[in-house]
């Protein structure tokens, strides 16, 4: 008889045990990062179509459609971020860089907020800076402009 990998880890040492979890959250914060697609988001934080339909009080095929999708309205994007613990924001940003926040819709935070608190700070702030461009509040460098609408939010978990 086989046996599950959660009991293979269970039974290592919990130094082990520790780095094996460490290791396991730099992998989910490197999909998270890369992620293009809402199937890439879901599955970066490793649920699957029918525990997101569960939560959405929709059928797996629904979700199936809408991660298929070119065009949804925001509040169904929204609403699919939240059933992953994400928040979707949004804001214009001019031809100057500088940003606009829109009162109907969550309000951007100047401060960036990390995808785990566990992620070296080395990793984030590669990912965060363009080089020769510092981010300055209310306004963000030219290649920030058009990658990330969503970040997770971690609660410490």
């Amino acid at each position: 008889m086989g046996r599950k990998l959660d009991d293979v880890i269970k039974s290592l040492p919990a130094g082990r045990q520790a780095k094996i979890a460490e290791l396991a959250q730099d992998k989910r914060d490197d999909m998270l990062l890369q992620a293009a697609t809402l199937t890439d988001f879901r599955k970066a934080l490793g649920k699957t179509q029918a525990e997101v339909a569960k939560q959405l009080g929709i059928n797996q095929n629904a979700v199936s459609q809408l991660e298929s999708r070119s065009d949804t309205y925001v509040s169904t994007l929204r609403r699919f971020l939240k059933s992953l613990d994400m928040t979707l924001e949004l804001s214009v940003i001019d031809r100057h860089g500088v940003r606009i926040d829109l009162p109907n819709f969550l309000q951007w935070s100047a401060d960036p907020i990390p995808v785990s608190e566990r992620q070296p700070a080395r990793k984030a702030a590669a990912k965060a800076s363009v080089p020769g461009k510092p981010v300055v509040a209310g306004k963000v460098p030219a290649a920030g402009k058009t990658r990330a609408i969503a970040r997770a939010k971690d609660g410490g978990a």
